[in-house]
């Protein structure tokens, strides 16, 4: 089987539906327990399972729409020559989409170095598979566009989602069972610590690395079965919250990849003298009694493990160390458990009630205006980086009032710090809802939804929650909500039938 076939096959049951465009974010990710050597060099097939953990807000945001005559890309605002490396390859993965005649324009905006060991391929062809899914309204579930995403860049079936995600290597000789799983443990406390040396380009690319190393590695044949007892342990950590044996872990697999690769003939050495030294410090500090680790993909730079108490130390010895907390700790942000009749039963920290599906209390608003005689809504579109629903338009602003927090506080609070505005809200009613959404979250809320008045206010949107807005009328936002829901957060339509009739009477 080709790579066309699995696209084939994977869109048999699908039409394509051009949205003018799509965009998508997807962060990078570091491999704990690395993914070296392909059974299948064509379809990105593994040898072994790996496990990664993301990177926050380092990651690719892509936007792709039709160019008329020729292929157009773009990275972080400037032309990609078309005879580059980049060029190609992405030409090359997009010829298994495009139909007779079709041309795309591609802009790429990536926090992270390309092809310097930062898996800038992972979040890049993750965000473009992301991307197209968007633009031709394929509505594919996130197994099918990891396996997608792995016809790109192999590690890329990965960076579909946030935290730790597991790729199953798969047995199948078609690769439909060889594709990312995101697994739900949560670690708010561990850190992430980049140390670049050397942004420039590799001088021998991942895959003919591996390649190389299968090949002609005398180490290579005990990597399968290191591999599978890493993994094991890696998982038994993360369930146990045993941050020495990950550190351990993750580090032993890293250093065992490079000592294969050294073993390949010609002999494959991506670490530069600043690496080693920082290799040894590492060392130093852990002996001196600070649980400090490190991982080390195809590159010369490394990744350091380390949890959140120990930050200032590391950073007195990394000085240039970029710290990445992985999970947003919302510990000391909790949310309000209720029953189905919206009575009070405890409280919980937000993230582990969006993991868990607990049922909590949340508020939607709707601010509306009379614009030429016609109700207009104001719409907002989340952020692409946030933990799930990123990129989607919805309501004004939505949240969850704290614990002792009126709803009508809770939502005047969160307008001003979403939208910068203040206006006077009308509580209309509640629903009760339960979705899973992306990044591996369940939202299961009582909806309080609340109606207020636009009064001229300058809006001044916060960029870290809002990445775009506009009005629109309640009469096209229907509409849409009807052909194109899936442009939409999951809450927006069944809020908006809610607040229908009462809108039609208040602005």
């Amino acid at each position: 089987m080709e790579k066309i076939d699995v696209v084939k096959h994977i869109l048999r049951n699908v039409e394509n539906v051009v949205a003018g465009e799509g965009c998508a974010w997807a962060p990078a990710n570091v491999a704990l327990c690395k993914y070296w050597g392909k059974r299948n060099v064509s379809l990105n097939l593994p040898v072994t399972s790996s496990l990664s953990l993301s990177l926050g807000k380092k990651g690719t945001f892509t936007k792709i729409a039709h160019a008329p005559k020729s292929d157009d890309f773009w990275l972080n605002g400037a032309t990609v020559p078309m005879n580059s490396s980049f060029a190609l390859r992405l030409q090359k993965f997009l010829d298994l989409f495009r139909g007779k005649d079709i041309y795309y324009r591609v802009e790429t905006e990536s926090t992270v170095p390309v092809s310097a060991g930062f898996a800038s391929s992972a979040s890049g062809f993750a965000a473009l598979i992301l991307a197209l899914n968007n633009l031709y309204a394929w509505n594919l579930p996130k197994k099918d566009l990891s396996i997608l995403a792995r016809l790109g860049s192999g590690s890329a079936c990965r960076s579909l989602w946030h935290g730790f995600v597991e790729w199953q290597k798969g047995d199948l000789a078609n690769g439909m069972d060889s594709h990312g799983i995101p697994l739900p443990d949560i670690w708010p406390e561990l850190r992430v610590g980049v140390l670049c040396f050397d942004q420039s380009p590799k001088k021998i690319s991942s895959t003919l690395a591996m390649q190389l190393t299968v090949e002609t590695s005398s180490l290579y044949s005990a990597w399968h079965s290191r591999v599978y007892d890493d993994l094991r342990l890696l998982k038994q950590a993360l369930l146990d919250h045993d941050f020495e044996l990950l550190g351990r872990i993750a580090e032993g697999n890293a250093r065992a990849m490079h000592a294969v690769m050294s073993a390949a003939q010609p002999p494959i050495v991506y670490s530069i003298s600043e690496t080693f030294q920082a290799r040894h410090q590492v060392w130093e500090v852990r002996k001196a009694g600070i649980p400090v680790f490190f991982t080390q993909d195809a590159g010369a730079n490394l990744q350091l493990l380390f949890l959140a108490k120990d930050e200032r130390e590391i950073a007195a010895v990394f000085p240039k160390v970029e710290v990445i907390a992985p999970f947003p700790d919302y510990r000391a942000e909790q949310v309000i458990l209720v029953n189905d009749q919206d009575v009070e039963i405890g409280i919980e920290e937000k993230l582990l009630a969006h993991v868990q599906g607990k049922l909590h209390r949340a508020f939607s608003v709707f601010i509306a205006r009379k614009n030429h005689g016609k109700i207009e809504l104001l719409l907002q579109q989340r952020n692409v980086m946030k933990y799930h629903s990123g990129g989607l338009w919805s309501n004004a602003c939505c949240g969850h009032p704290r614990p002792g927090e009126s709803v009508i506080a809770g939502a005047k609070r969160r307008l001003r710090e979403e939208m910068g505005i203040d206006v006077e809200l009308k509580d209309i009613g509640s629903f009760c809802y339960r979705a899973q959404l992306d990044a591996n979250m369940i939202e299961h809320e009582l909806d309080h939804v609340l109606i207020g008045e636009f009064c001229g206010q300058t809006i001044v949107p916060d960029a870290d929650e809002v990445q775009n807005y506009k009005w629109e009328s309640l009469p096209w936002v229907q509409q849409e909500l009807r052909y194109s829901p899936y442009k939409y957060s999951t809450w927006l339509a069944p809020a908006l039938m809610l607040a229908s009739n009462d809108l039609y009477r208040y602005a």
